[in-house]
């Protein structure tokens, strides 16, 4: 599936600053993690020839604790073994001491993300019921009232799939939280993911509300080119998912060419190839 850019919002601004995880814990009623967590290697790896990919995992290098965190916009069955294989492959790792939290903006995926990976096999249950952080309308509020500028990303990631009212006024108080941000750089980083997240129909009654011209609105290049960054990097997951699925034997200097890749148009060529190639030099040929 397609990363798009209401999830990849969420990654991009938990990546930049994971303390940011604990933030939004604290103020949607759940409990804080560590403040001092680090981005690691999102690729999972068990014993079996099996990888799993949770958009982030963060660790504390002093205490050891870890955490997995996932973006769910929508039910996905495979979650049901992915979760587990996920936390066992941590544990097993870094020990028990960690968590995976499932962040979505949905009622109907929060009540399937607790249940879909808990499992019961006549006496015996097995399986992950994990922390999840829905971001509904009362969250978005509560970010906006009491948590630092910076969060009203999130605030307004509630409303992507929106269009009325409602959505148009949250989306116009959190741009105005904005304002808050002393750093210009950063208020026009935050304003332009704010926009980029919105319905369509959402964004252009903002830029008139708000007078703002998204087209003129001052982009940072370093913040472009990590969303590209990122987009490469879960387009490159997708085809690497591609050729094992089709049984196209890949070493480890051809996955590490792939992760290296940078360049998404070049990843959906490979990506094309790999649909009927029959061996990863058919994939790398250029024209």
């Amino acid at each position: 599936m397609t990363p798009s850019n209401a999830h990849e919002s969420v990654v991009l601004w938990l990546r930049d600053d994971p303390s940011r995880l604990s933030t939004l814990l604290a103020l949607t009623g759940h409990a804080p993690c560590s403040s001092t967590l680090a981005v690691e290697d999102s690729a999972l790896r068990a014993a079996y020839p099996i990888e799993v990919t949770p958009d982030l995992v963060l660790r504390d290098p002093v205490s050891g604790h870890w955490v997995l965190v996932e973006v769910q916009r929508q039910a996905d069955e495979s979650k049901a073994r992915r979760w587990f294989l996920a936390m066992a492959a941590m544990a097993n790792q870094h020990g028990p001491h960690g968590e995976l939290i499932v962040i979505t903006h949905s009622a109907s995926v929060a009540r399937w993300s607790l249940h879909v990976a808990s499992h019961r096999s006549g006496g015996t249950r097995w399986g992950v019921t994990p922390t999840v952080l829905r971001l509904g309308p009362k969250q978005a509020d509560a970010l906006l009232a009491n948590g630092p500028p910076e969060l009203s990303v999130f605030a307004a990631w509630v409303m992507q799939n929106r269009r009325g009212p409602g959505a148009v006024d949250l989306a116009r108080r959190a741009i105005a939280r904005t304002e808050a941000i002393a750093d210009a750089q950063l208020r026009q980083r935050i304003q332009w993911s704010i926009l980029t997240v919105l319905h369509p129909a959402v964004v252009e009654k903002v830029r008139s509300i708000a007078m703002i011209d998204i087209s003129q609105l001052p982009r940072n290049p370093a913040l472009e080119r990590w969303v590209s960054d990122i987009h490469a990097e879960a387009y490159g997951r997708m085809l690497l998912l591609a050729l094992r699925k089709r049984s196209i034997v890949t070493t480890p200097a051809d996955e590490a060419r792939i992760a290296a890749c940078t360049d998404p148009a070049q990843i959906e060529r490979w990506f094309e190839r790999a649909v009927t190639a029959t061996g990863i030099d058919e994939v790398f040929a250029e024209p």
